[in-house]
Formats: structure tokens, C-alpha cells, sequence
């Protein structure tokens, strides 16, 4: 995967492709895999499969996943901090001190299975300024967040997948236009569904200089995801 300043220069106006750690698929979500794959009918199959909640991490692999989680945040903002690198407007850049985040949340990590569109549709996405972009839809992502089922769409981008989502926090700490999340499907078919790695359009960092997506209203949660950056001006 490419570090984080060799994709910051190569971004474009919706998504940052980050390296995310990658960690062992519990065995209940392997078996959602397969399931999500299968022909409906067949043996081995639940017929109301359980969603998978947030990810219980045992106290070795809580560390890993929390240092991982900083130093993509410390490469990050020295990108940056980089002229050559940084997103940000030239009034921005001069005290440049780093983004905002919000502490590390496990309960806000998630391994689920990637249900595959079963036909290849292409849509079209908003831009900030009005004019639209295809995106092909790859398929969806369900995960249990305080008892509830939410289902996300998830669409081709760069080397991986993209899933822009609006949440609640957009109203208060998050960037009102949404944030994004990059994925990569493992070999079985599952996600690191991370919103702790949930970042920000350029947009919010420069708008006359981007034009940014805009996530689809169906991508919208119903609750705050305390996690992954805040807006930029929050705590300027």
C-alpha cells in the first residue's frame, strides 16, 4: 500500500488511499462471507445470518491496532505540514500544528462481510459545485452499532474501495459535507470497517481550491460517529 504523502499528491478531491493495518477475520464473520456469496438455499447457510458488532480485540492486538492508528495520524500531518504535499489553503499552512482527532474509539471497528452488487451499475455522485461523477457501486456493508442494523453502500475508488457517509457529528464536530472511508477486501471476502480512519474532503481544508463528492443520502447514520477526524477549523 502507498504511504500517506505519496497518495496525498496523488488525490483527487474525494478520497486519501491510506494503508489500514490488517488483522486476523473472527470466525463468525468468515461464515457471513461465504454466506453473502453463496446461492441462497444452499447448505451451510443461515437464513438471518447475525450482523457483526464492533470488533472485540484481545488486549495484544487493542495495542497493535492503536499504534497503527497514531502513526498513520503523525505521517499524516507531516504530509501536511509539506508545501509540496498539503491540501490546505496557503493561509492555513503557516502554524499548521495538526488535524483534529478524536481519541481512538474501538467499539466504532467492525469486520464485516462486502456483499457484491449483483449487477455492475454505475451512478452518478454530486460534486460540491453542482456537476456529477460516475462511481460503480460495489456492493454494501452491514454492521450492529447499540442494537441497531445500519447498512452502508460501498463504490469502486483508486486502488480499493470508497465509502463516503454522512453521521450525526456533522452537525457539531465533523465536517458538514460528510467524511470518507477507504476499504480493501481481504481474500474472504471481508472489510476493516474502521471509522476511526474516517477522514475529511479536501474540501474542508480548502474550498475554492477543491470540488469535492458529496456522499449519497442513503449513507447516512442515524447516530454520531465519534470517531476518526473532526473539522479542520474546530479547535483553529
Amino acid at each position: 500500500m502507498p504511504g500517506v504523502a505519496s497518495s496525498v499528491h496523488r488525490h483527487r478531491n474525494r478520497e486519501e488511499d491510506f494503508a489500514m493495518p490488517r488483522h486476523p477475520r473472527p470466525r463468525h464473520v468468515r461464515a457471513l462471507a461465504l454466506c453473502a456469496a453463496a446461492v441462497a438455499g444452499l447448505a451451510g447457510c443461515s437464513s438471518d445470518p447475525e450482523v457483526p458488532g464492533a470488533l472485540a480485540m484481545d488486549p495484544a492486538e487493542h495495542e497493535r491496532w492503536e499504534i497503527a492508528l497514531v502513526e498513520m495520524r503523525i505521517e499524516k500531518n507531516e504530509a501536511f505540514a509539506q508545501p509540496a504535499t498539503t491540501p490546505l489553503a496557503a493561509d492555513r499552512q503557516e502554524g499548521f500544528e495538526g488535524l483534529n482527532y478524536y481519541f481512538p474509539e474501538p467499539a466504532l471497528r467492525f469486520h464485516v462481510p462486502l456483499v457484491r452488487a449483483a449487477t455492475a451499475d454505475t451512478v452518478q455522485l454530486a460534486k460540491d459545485r453542482g456537476e456529477t461523477v460516475p462511481y460503480a457501486v460495489t456492493g454494501t456493508v452491514t454492521f450492529r452499532h447499540d442494537g441497531r442494523d445500519h447498512t452502508l453502500t460501498v463504490y469502486a475508488g483508486g486502488e480499493g474501495l470508497w465509502l463516503p457517509f454522512y453521521d450525526e457529528s456533522n452537525r457539531t464536530e465533523t465536517y458538514p459535507g460528510g467524511r470518507y472511508l477507504d476499504l480493501v477486501a481481504a481474500p474472504d471476502g471481508t472489510v476493516d470497517l474502521d471509522f476511526n480512519y474516517a477522514y475529511n474532503p479536501y474540501c474542508d481544508y480548502d474550498a475554492e481550491r477543491w470540488n469535492c463528492t458529496v456522499p449519497p443520502r442513503q449513507n447516512t447514520l442515524p447516530f454520531a460517529v465519534d470517531a476518526g477526524e473532526k473539522r479542520f477549523t474546530l479547535d483553529h
